[in-house]
């Protein structure tokens, strides 16, 4: 049997399945349960939790302390980086003459 004697066939006797009455309730049940499990929506929804906290003074004054502490700290370890960098690139160019250059060269 060839694709159109097949398809001719299917055609001749429609198949007739009854839905159940929820049918269509149920499956935008299931897409909807589906895109609340997407990691944007759950971002989302954890997004929308907190921000509904910050209403509160009690939960918003602790999250300004702690944002506070937490960028305070990132800035005192930075910056603690960098002046060790620097001390160590003043004592790279008192230890190595390559890093002066040549005193003949200046004049």
């Amino acid at each position: 049997m060839n694709d159109e004697e097949l398809h001719r066939l299917l055609r001749q006797h429609p198949a007739e399945v009854p839905l159940p009455r929820s049918f269509q309730r149920d499956v935008w049940a299931r897409i909807e349960a589906e895109d609340a499990r997407r990691p944007s929506a759950i971002f989302a929804e954890a997004v929308n939790r907190f921000l509904a906290s910050l209403a509160r003074p009690a939960l918003a004054s602790v999250t300004l302390l702690l944002f506070s502490a937490a960028g305070l700290s990132l800035g005192w370890a930075h910056s603690g980086s960098e002046r060790e960098q620097r001390a160590a690139l003043a004592y790279q160019r008192a230890v190595n003459p390559l890093l002066h250059g040549h005193p003949e060269g200046r004049r």
